[in-house]
């Protein structure tokens, strides 16, 4: 039995038997993976708060045949700040249901990890976290390849005459081309220019960007069906962050 250490993120808990739980975990140096923890229901466990989701904990697990076992947690950053504050708790939980969607598993994702932390550390402190999801959706989706197409037709590359954007075919699409598509979001060049401006600016300073025009409504739909075209179901965190955002 191997052992190794790293920094990882808790990003949902589920429980197994009678006392002990699994942990869907995002890590610094070993991408996403599950671990069994031991006894972790039980009152008494040292376990029991080291472990809530959000954590940013320093671990040691145990490999092992079925699901690797954590042997070690101690505790870097709580994030106590989320879970008490119901509308950044229901971003948090989306947040981390779209990186356990789409991170394929046991992948070096440092990056994304590291981006993960910084924004969980923004969103404690954000007055405005519905334009932080805004970007953290965006820009995830580009850090693992599925960036929408923003700037010139996805159908046939024409950029002079973008009118619509097509969740299932992927982008903007022209004039032209949405006569042949049913799956349309009508968005206009201010819409666009935020994306690519939120996919670009420091999340710290996302307040600095223009959002003249902007029909943020729009934005949120855009990106909501094309992360459910590209997984092919929605999001159960998104039900409750709806019901929260009500």
């Amino acid at each position: 039995m191997s052992m190794y250490r790293t920094r990882a993120l808790v990003l949902k808990t589920r429980n197994l038997g009678e006392a002990d739980r699994v942990l869907l975990l995002l890590t610094e140096d070993h991408g996403k993976l599950e671990a069994a923890v031991k006894g972790a229901r039980r009152q008494r466990s040292r376990f029991v708060g080291n472990t809530l989701p959000f954590n940013l904990i320093h671990a040691m697990f145990f490999t092992g045949k079925n699901l690797d076992q954590l042997s070690q947690a101690q505790l870097i950053h709580s994030f106590a700040v989320l879970r008490e504050d119901l509308v950044k708790m229901a971003y948090a939980s989306y947040w981390a249901e779209l990186v356990g969607e789409f991170v394929p598993e046991r992948e070096n994702v440092r990056e994304i990890f590291r981006f993960m932390l910084a924004a969980l550390i923004t969103l404690e402190k954000s007055d405005t976290p519905e334009l932080l999801n805004l970007a953290f959706q965006i820009r995830i989706l580009n850090y693992l390849g599925y960036q929408p197409e923003l700037e010139n037709c996805v159908s046939c590359g024409d950029g002079s005459a973008v009118v619509q954007f097509s969740p299932i075919e992927g982008g903007v699409v022209c004039r032209q081309c949405a006569a042949d598509l049913r799956d349309l979001i009508p968005v206009n060049r201010a819409d666009i220019r935020f994306l690519i401006a939120l996919s670009a600016t420091d999340i710290r300073k996302l307040a600095e960007i223009d959002q003249t025009g902007v029909q943020l409504g729009t934005i949120r739909a855009l990106l909501r069906c094309f992360i459910e075209a590209r997984l092919d179901k929605p999001l159960k965190t998104q039900v409750f962050l709806d019901s929260v955002l009500a």
